[in-house]
């Protein structure tokens, strides 16, 4: 059995009902609108591996998770923040999301670290997290930042290099947080399970493309580009699809809860 066919039924596993209940149900779904973030592009390629940019792995597993998506939830308005190697400025993500009044922010990245052993999946919600490796991947994404040329007056001088300048971001609102918490558990719940990938577990940083978002958000971090092996298994299109379509599956559990939550509360 080839991965290929292995993947294809892991999926239809997951699918359960299939279209038609997908369809059915639609109406009533708490995503409406789901913004899809491929982090990085353009003249900000994220996290370098031997052989592969962040940006570009980033943008081709939030390709096919649209299209997943698309395919079981065809009333679903998903809008990807960026569809081609472009830089987005962190600040236009959240614009953009907010302008489509979207009800969920999904931010796809690539971690890296000097440690070429780390390896594994995380996701991270909205908050403070003074752990230090923590702070160094909330920095390496900050950094994009930089790359806008007016960045110092949009950001208020916030300095991504320095941990201390985090304390701009300290003051949180945390309205989203239920929600977040549990899409991020399901998103790890299913790398580790579904998958069989190292689990790094549900983190919190303040994340400024999750500060500007508005809404229930998370960031994921789905492997190590700067580790050989994962970098290898990231760049395949196999390896993005078995992404992706972990991705939807905590999409889909995550619908099916808040659905039973409002049917519970209506009784």
């Amino acid at each position: 059995m080839t991965k290929y066919i292995l993947i294809g039924l892991i999926f239809s596993l997951w699918c359960g009902g299939g279209i038609s209940d997908l369809y059915a149900q639609q109406q009533a779904l708490p995503i409406q609108t789901l913004i899809i973030d491929p982090g990085h592009g353009g003249k900000d390629p994220g996290a370098v591996g031997k052989n592969k940019y962040e940006k570009d792995i980033a943008l081709k597993v939030a390709k096919y998770l649209r299209d997943t998506l698309q395919t079981y939830y065809r009333q679903m308005n998903i809008v990807l923040t960026r569809e081609t190697d472009t830089f987005i400025p962190l600040h236009e993500r959240g614009r953009i999301a907010q302008d489509a009044k979207g009800d969920f922010f999904i931010s796809i990245h690539c971690n890296a670290m000097k440690q070429k052993d780390r390896q594994g999946a995380e996701t991270y919600v909205l908050g403070v997290n003074k752990g230090q490796e923590g702070y160094e991947t909330v920095i390496k994404e900050n950094q994009a930042m930089l790359f806008e040329e007016n960045h110092a007056d949009v950001y208020g001088g916030f300095d991504p290099h320095s941990p201390e300048g985090l304390i701009y971001l300290q003051v949180l609102k945390d309205v989203f947080r239920n929600e977040s918490l549990q899409m991020a558990q399901r998103l790890q719940n299913n790398y580790r399970e579904n998958l069989g990938r190292i689990d790094r577990g549900v983190k919190q940083a303040p994340f400024v493309v999750l500060y500007m978002s508005g809404m229930p958000a998370v960031l994921t971090e789905i492997g190590f580009i700067s580790n050989l092996k994962e970098e290898s298994y990231l760049a395949k299109d196999t390896g993005q699809k078995e992404i992706a379509y972990a991705i939807f599956d905590a999409i889909r559990g995550y619908q099916e809860a808040l659905q039973m939550q409002q049917i519970r509360g209506d009784k």
